[in-house]
């Protein structure tokens, strides 16, 4: 999918995209599981979503090119293709599960958020291109790996990380002894 905020699913693509997505997948983006489908321009024109803490399969995100934030939930293994080949400024990856950082290499994302997820491929963070900011909730990183446009690293209660000596006065680091809550909720998507 192009970067583009590209509309013209046909009346009949919408409708099958519909109905295939699942209940789960209709509640997040029109707030109930309705089967008859919405209006598509809205929902495929929004730059900002959440599962809400709802588990889903990511592929409906690649039908959606407008999107640029989103707060994302998966149990077990998560099949990053879908997020890839777009510029996410806020992605968040929460489970619990398991997420591959090799699967995000090449893609531009701003901030990532890890949540309740064991990262595969660490290393691989530093593939992501233009990673401004890293945030970990529930999150074991182990020795965090050398991110050259890394500059802000937020650690949530019951996480922890190893910051190697590379990253001293250029990485800006705080601790929060606090629950995590995510940067924004169900009534801020637009």
């Amino acid at each position: 999918m192009s970067d583009e905020h590209d509309v013209s699913m046909t009346d009949q693509d919408w409708q099958d995209f519909w109905v295939n997505i699942g209940a789960t997948w209709r509640r997040v983006l029109c707030g109930d599981d309705r089967d008859t489908p919405p209006p598509k321009e809205p929902i495929l024109r929004r730059r900002r979503l959440t599962t809400d803490h709802a588990w889903v399969d990511f592929f409906p995100i690649q039908w959606m090119p407008a999107v640029r934030e989103a707060l994302l939930w998966q149990d077990n293994g998560m099949d990053l293709g879908p997020l890839t080949g777009r510029s996410w400024d806020v992605l968040q990856l929460g489970g619990p599960g398991m997420v591959d950082a090799k699967d995000l290499a090449g893609t531009p994302i701003k901030r990532l958020i890890l949540s309740n997820v064991d990262v595969l491929d660490k290393e691989c963070l530093n593939q992501i291109v233009g990673l401004e900011s890293l945030t970990l909730a529930y999150c074991d990183l182990g020795t965090l790996p050398f991110v050259e446009q890394l500059t802000t690293l937020t650690v949530y209660t019951q996480s922890s990380v190893d910051i190697p000596a590379a990253y001293e006065g250029r990485l800006h680091v705080e601790f929060i002894d606090d629950h995590y809550e995510p940067p924004f909720g169900p009534d801020e998507v637009y």
